[in-house]
């Protein structure tokens, strides 16, 4: 048994049972701001502000974790980050107050942060001398994402069937997941680079990597993409006539198929090349995205199933920009996946303002529209000028 559990398997199955479980409580809520909207007595337009600025808070702390847990090389941010997210997440439904909701979803938000830039280096730590380095990190990235994907659905239905006060009992899977980490996650490895120099230092270094920058910049638009889509495709479903239950589904498997894509998108790239994943990626979105609003009064079997498919292509090259990302800057390994996935999610998490406004004037189409055709221009230019090839 000892040798069928090595420090680097334990690693992988542990860091990624985590990731899956504090992911899951980052989407609990997406098909709940409906109710939370109506519940609060707040618009679209303000909801969208709150959501977009506690994601910023979050994101824009990743990278000063990562940069401390590089330093300290403790596992404490790995545990309180999940018992932040356990707790506070759901306790936002008991709220009658907008002010103690934008608190309790902030410090839960801010759990999130805790966990994973620390986490993600230690994907790579562990797999340092691991040649399929891009199959642990994508088989890390996707079961977070999975645990994304089910949230929506888990917490629709509990809502549904056992009320509000049924999502406080969500509070107990995520301590659980604690002590398990504590106990079966080995201790953090000794690292061959480290971050030498201070936060603004190593930010400047990054900065100066032009691959980095590359990557940070494509990182924020699929995120945007990714969070728009999931945070207002509630709304224009419901607003057709899908059920509570129906809409959180559809977001389940929307982010299941993007799991499932993170998981084996090593293997399409050894066929297609790094630059060929960010291009089929980025441009698949928007002709999925019209296919689906142009069916959605006709069929919506089939609208639906092409929504959930655009999920698996706008989450495919996830995993590979992370890897490549550290890869560039191994000595700031904390740092590096603290702004690939945190900073670069609350700048995409900025775009919710804008798209508030434009979904409360011209509608929840006119948002998936504008971001599907920000997210074909990018892959059009990232084909033209093969961005990518040289990181191969």
């Amino acid at each position: 048994m000892k040798n069928i559990f090595t420090s680097q398997t334990r690693a992988l199955i542990g860091l990624s049972f985590g990731h899956f479980n504090i992911d899951l409580y980052a989407a609990i809520l997406v098909p709940l701001y409906p109710f939370l909207t109506r519940k609060l007595g707040i618009d679209l337009a303000l909801i969208s502000f709150i959501i977009a600025f506690g994601h910023l808070i979050s994101s824009m702390m990743q990278p000063v974790f990562g940069f401390i847990s590089d330093k300290l090389r403790h596992r404490a941010f790995m545990v309180w980050g999940i018992v932040l997210a356990s707790v506070c997440t759901p306790y936002t439904i008991k709220t009658n107050s907008a002010f103690t909701f934008i608190i309790l979803l902030f410090t839960g938000m801010l759990g999130n942060a805790f966990f994973h830039p620390q986490v993600t280096a230690l994907i790579k730590d562990f797999n340092k001398n691991n040649p399929d380095m891009s199959r642990a990190m994508g088989i890390f990235l996707g079961l977070g994402t999975i645990g994304y994907a089910i949230g929506p659905y888990v917490s629709t239905l509990i809502v549904q069937y056992k009320g509000e006060n049924g999502l406080l009992y969500m509070v107990i899977p995520g301590i659980l997941c604690c002590m398990f980490l504590y106990f079966f996650v080995p201790k953090m490895p000794s690292k061959e680079c480290y971050a030498d120099g201070n936060f603004f230092f190593i930010m400047k270094e990054i900065m100066k990597n032009k691959i980095c920058m590359f990557l940070t910049f494509i990182s924020v638009v699929k995120s945007a993409v990714s969070i728009s889509f999931g945070t207002y495709i509630p709304f224009l479903l419901q607003n057709k006539g899908f059920t509570l239950a129906q809409t959180g589904l559809i977001v389940t498997l929307f982010f299941i198929s993007g799991g499932i894509a993170t998981i084996f998108s090593s293997k399409i790239e050894k066929y297609i090349n790094s630059n060929g994943v960010v291009v089929l990626s980025f441009l698949s979105i928007l002709p999925l995205t019209l296919l689906f609003l142009f069916l959605l009064d006709k069929n919506k079997y089939l609208a639906t199933t092409l929504f959930i498919l655009t999920g698996f292509f706008i989450l495919l090259s996830v995993g590979i920009i992370l890897v490549h990302a550290q890869k560039a800057m191994p000595e700031y390994t904390g740092v590096v996946s603290g702004v690939m996935q945190g900073f670069s999610w609350g700048l995409g998490a900025l775009f919710l303002a804008p798209l508030g406004i434009i979904g409360k004037y011209f509608g929840i189409e006119a948002i998936l529209l504008v971001m599907s055709s920000l997210a074909f221009v990018i892959g059009l230019y990232t084909a033209k000028n093969k961005c990518l090839s040289n990181i191969n």
